[in-house]
């Protein structure tokens, strides 16, 4: 049942992303979309995966947070009718189609799924010993991307500059 009210809110941050003007407020979709993707992904697989995307996906929304932050002007948030409406009205529609499925969803055997992700707990899946190249290639691709923004940001007019 949890699952399903995740899901639901998930698809409710998700069909409200178009609606969203500013970028605080997109952001903070985003976060709250990520946050619930997250934690499904907690439930269906191991819960260090779901740490780890949450992590990267933070952290992808910080550097973006902070260019928005420099770059865009001061906004003031505007209260639209619309949105709260159809926010509610899809929290409510989301809820009232959990009950009607839940009754077909009893006949799923949940012992099939962590019978079968026993090693997932201890995170044996997580490198497989013939990906582990791509990985490593992943990781240098990762850390030389970090060095050059760090390098240019270094500079005094750089996008990312510090106010004085």
């Amino acid at each position: 049942m949890s699952m399903l009210i995740l899901l639901s809110f998930s698809l409710t941050m998700t069909f409200m992303l178009p609606l969203m003007t500013q970028p605080l407020s997109l952001g903070l979709i985003i976060m709250l979309s990520t946050l619930l993707m997250c934690m499904l992904a907690g439930l269906f697989f191991s819960s260090w995966y779901a740490y780890i995307l949450f992590l990267i996906y933070v952290g992808g929304l910080l550097v973006m947070f902070i260019y928005v932050a420099t770059l865009m002007p001061n906004m003031l948030f505007m209260n639209n009718g619309y949105l709260t409406f159809f926010f509610v009205s899809q929290i409510l529609l989301m809820w009232g189609f959990s009950f009607y499925i839940s009754k077909s969803l009893k006949v799923i055997n949940y012992n099939d799924f962590t019978s079968s992700s026993m090693s997932k707990l201890y995170g044996l899946e997580l490198i497989s010993p013939s990906l582990i190249s791509v990985f490593i290639a992943l990781s240098i691709v990762l850390l030389l991307n970090l060095i050059v923004v760090v390098k240019i940001c270094y500079y005094y007019y750089g996008s990312l500059r510090a106010y004085n």
